[in-house]
């Protein structure tokens, strides 16, 4: 795995992991007794944590990825990712003080108390989850000031790489694009399979095995993805395109039925369905357009650039004549 070696590399990908250690520790909260496994309300707070120390995690190790790659979108699509998870968080926070209030004094089939009523646990609860917005929040603000700083030693590298081609630098940004996206389809499909199937289908076969293979599909449709498109070969991103194809038909039927009016429309955490179920949706589209794009580009010189190769000091990067920085800053914009 690589190691950050800049200061700002440290201050991008520390700052993630700053926030993932964080984010873990006040979120691991005990409040329920075992017995509420038996009321189906009772899934939102765990499955809504877990999520979130998952999206924590996921995303510091795709900075490592990033800066290992010297990859620009990347760094864009944490910074918009981390967004996404500050907005579930708050979503997650009024979910949480719902579900503790209406448990409070409910009781299972035998009798028993679901959760301690001689406790106000939201009170308790209360403190570490605006904390845990605060941390998201701050962390958010210092990733994109990082990866202002990045994006502008990584554009000097790729200028390199490519030798100023301005054309070679747009097929390579639809390769970066690419890379970038399909490991954020992954992340975004995850998290609305666990939720959906955890809390609407709730164990129902043969619905919920189907649909719980989905994850381990998705990666493997990930992963081969990636190797095809730095190895472009065309069968095998033809038949990524396909995964694209399926995965996207069957968001469009989740979110048809999340908007209906069955019973799986009736859900507690249907707006956390939807946010997901949408961006997983808009970025799978937006992938398999990507993919395309690739596969026209292949043979066209994009798989032999390589930024790692074309990497400069920071005080060097600052050292070049006005000219010169000029002419780069134009060949971007």
């Amino acid at each position: 795995m690589y190691r950050p070696t800049s200061n700002n590399e440290w201050l991008f990908c520390g700052t993630l992991f700053v926030q993932a250690l964080v984010v873990s520790l006040l979120e691991m909260l005990s409040w329920v007794n075992p017995n509420i496994i038996q009321v189906q309300i009772s899934y939102t707070i765990p499955i809504g944590l877990g999520i979130l120390i998952f999206a924590c995690l996921y995303e510091a190790l795709l900075s490592l990825d990033a800066i290992h790659h010297r990859n620009n979108i990347s760094l864009a699509a944490i910074c918009f990712s981390n967004i996404c998870v500050f907005i579930y968080s708050c979503v997650q926070y009024l979910e949480t003080r719902d579900v503790v209030t209406r448990v409070r004094y409910e009781y299972d089939g035998l009798g028993y108390s679901l959760v301690d009523s001689s406790k106000d646990m939201w009170k308790i609860m209360r403190p570490a989850a605006l904390v845990v917005l605060i941390v998201l929040g701050i962390c958010s603000l210092v990733m994109i000031l990082g990866a202002y700083r990045l994006q502008q030693e990584y554009t000097w590298m790729i200028y390199k790489a490519i030798h100023g081609s301005p054309t070679l630098r747009l097929r390579y940004l639809a390769y970066e694009f690419y890379l970038a996206l399909t490991k954020f389809v992954f992340f975004f499909l995850v998290a609305f399979i666990v939720e959906y199937n955890l809390i609407d289908v709730h164990f129902e076969e043969p619905e919920y095995s189907l649909t719980m293979a989905l994850i381990p599909v998705s990666f493997v449709v990930m992963a081969v993805g990636i190797y095809s498109v730095k190895k472009e070969l065309k069968w095998a991103m033809g038949f990524i395109i396909l995964c694209f194809l399926g995965l996207i038909e069957y968001l469009l039927s989740r979110i048809i039925i999340l908007c209906g009016t069955s019973l799986r429309a009736i859900t507690i955490a249907k707006g956390t369905m939807l946010l997901f179920a949408s961006i997983s949706l808009a970025l799978n589209i937006l992938t398999m357009g990507i993919s395309i794009l690739c596969i026209i580009n292949f043979n066209h010189g994009v798989s032999k650039v390589n930024p790692r190769n074309s990497m400069v000091s920071q005080r060097a990067f600052h050292l070049q004549d006005t000219a010169y920085t000029a002419e780069i800053y134009t060949f971007y914009v």
